[in-house]
């Protein structure tokens, strides 16, 4: 996979962005920072072993993730399995109690 495909995966996901020696991106919703998705600037194409990591970041299944980035799957569709997944409404619990 291209690092332009995981960079239009940050685009398309409204991630916030941190670029160091990795670029890091941060998925918020309603002020709170729900998970963080990170990859090497290194050369070249990104290897297998790290595309299923973002998957496992992205908290997304194989099939989604293709949705993901062949562009059938929304930023909304995205929010919605999270939810589904119970990891925004945990996250956003937890925030609160902070």
């Amino acid at each position: 996979m291209k690092k332009k495909d995981i960079n239009k995966i940050f685009t398309k996901l409204n991630l916030q962005l941190r670029s160091t020696t990795h670029k890091y991106g941060w998925l918020v919703v309603n002020g709170n920072k729900i998970l963080r998705v990170h990859f090497s600037h290194g050369k070249g194409d990104i290897p297998k072993k790290i595309i299923h990591k973002i998957r496992g970041q992205l908290k997304l299944s194989e099939d989604d993730f293709i949705k993901l980035i062949k562009c059938p799957l929304s930023y909304d569709a995205y929010i919605e399995i999270l939810k589904d997944k119970g990891y925004l409404e945990w996250k956003i619990r937890f925030c609160w109690i902070k």
